[in-house]
């Protein structure tokens, strides 16, 4: 079969594919991430950013898109990176193929293509999940002397998987402390504050304002806990922009803890193709005493389960509570390489710093050594 290839670097021509991407993107059943929806976000999100350019390569079969790898170059350091798009800002990372495709010749297409056009030094592929519809090309790319290896970075992404017939009875199988927490928290909260109430905005209404109040809520805790946080620079702004674009898609929810006329926690979540992702929580610090994000945990939790969906994903994110409500995990992987002379000086230059910084973090066992053979 014969694919014409196209690689895509300027918002317009993305935005004019926009229905045959949306059609492959559900003929795949591929994650919000790579949705047009999401990618458009965080196009418009970088729309003045020199730093960083669209890369997409896509795969047409006459009229229909057949496979397409969203990527970006971003320019660090004086070097320029391939990386996904939006990758920054997206937990599960891949690329979109119609199942009535063969994978691993398509996918051969795109980055062959990719490669060719240019224009990066660097490769950094990150957040691919083992069932991802490109990981098995990726890993063959790895294994095969293609430049592209196994990099050491690994995430983990815990869920609760749904093995109770509805939310109550996911509520019961919490131990006794869970139980007396999410009780005691909801007291301690209406003690604080007021009424407690749980309540669900979905995309039949307006949200401006709500997701303000989310954003100011996470950005006082990042002032707090992480004033270095990217997200409270430019990367803010491309957030906003990739969350306004994805409540246009319908898959979005906000589940909100109120507490009195305030947001005691609230938590934006994606809700499609039978699971959860939960996707940005944010809590008001006054209210920290009582766990607000663990109570809006189990009201979600129970809501989703009462409905059938298959899980709930915490996504990306080592925060102690998804370990202690989760049941199960998957770990991502990241892939990374060179393609020019300067990127595979960069790759030597860095592993050499490694190889550096492991010798200096060793301990000096010399002394002891020495005190052990004394008799």
């Amino acid at each position: 079969m014969t694919f014409r290839i196209e690689v895509v670097t300027e918002p317009g021509r993305f935005e004019e594919i926009c229905q045959a991407w949306r059609q492959l993107w559900e003929r795949s059943g591929a994650h919000i991430f790579q949705s047009h929806d999401w990618i458009t976000g965080w196009s418009t999100g970088i729309r003045d950013r020199r730093d960083v350019k669209l890369r997409v390569a896509l795969a047409w079969d006459g009229d229909r898109l057949a496979a397409a790898m969203p990527c970006a170059v971003h320019r660090r350091a004086g070097l320029r990176v391939l990386t996904w798009a939006a990758q920054l800002f997206s937990d599960y990372c891949d690329g979109l193929i119609d199942p009535g495709y063969r994978r691993a010749g398509v996918l051969t297409l795109l980055w062959n293509e990719l490669r060719r056009s240019g224009g990066f030094d660097l490769i950094s592929l990150q957040q691919v999940r083992p069932d991802a519809q490109c990981r098995d090309f990726l890993d063959q790319l790895a294994q095969g002397g293609s430049g592209l290896q196994s990099a050491d970075r690994e995430e983990r992404c815990m869920r609760i998987e749904n093995c109770w017939p509805d939310g109550d009875a996911f509520f019961r199988s919490l131990n006794k402390k869970g139980r007396n927490n999410y009780t005691r928290g909801k007291r301690i909260l209406a003690e604080l504050g007021g009424e407690v109430r749980f309540r669900i905005i979905d995309a039949t209404e307006p949200v401006g304002p709500v997701v303000d109040e989310i954003l100011r809520l996470k950005e006082a805790w990042l002032r707090a806990t992480n004033p270095t946080s990217p997200l409270l620079g430019a990367d803010g702004f491309v957030l906003r922009a990739i969350l306004d674009k994805a409540w246009q898609s319908g898959l979005a929810k906000i589940f909100l803890l109120e507490c009195g006329d305030g947001i005691a926690a609230a938590s934006i979540n994606f809700v499609y193709a039978n699971r959860m992702e939960a996707y940005l929580t944010s809590y008001d610090a006054r209210f920290e005493r009582a766990s607000p994000g663990t109570i809006l945990i189990v009201e979600y939790a129970r809501w989703s389960f009462d409905r059938g969906l298959k899980y709930v994903d915490f996504l990306r994110g080592d925060e102690a509570f998804k370990f202690r409500m989760a049941n199960a995990e998957t770990v991502l992987s990241s892939f990374a390489g060179a393609r020019t002379l300067m990127g595979h000086v960069a790759v030597s230059g860095h592993r050499w710093l490694t190889r550096r910084r492991q010798r200096q973090e060793m301990p000096d066992r010399s002394g002891k050594d020495e005190l052990e053979t004394v008799d």
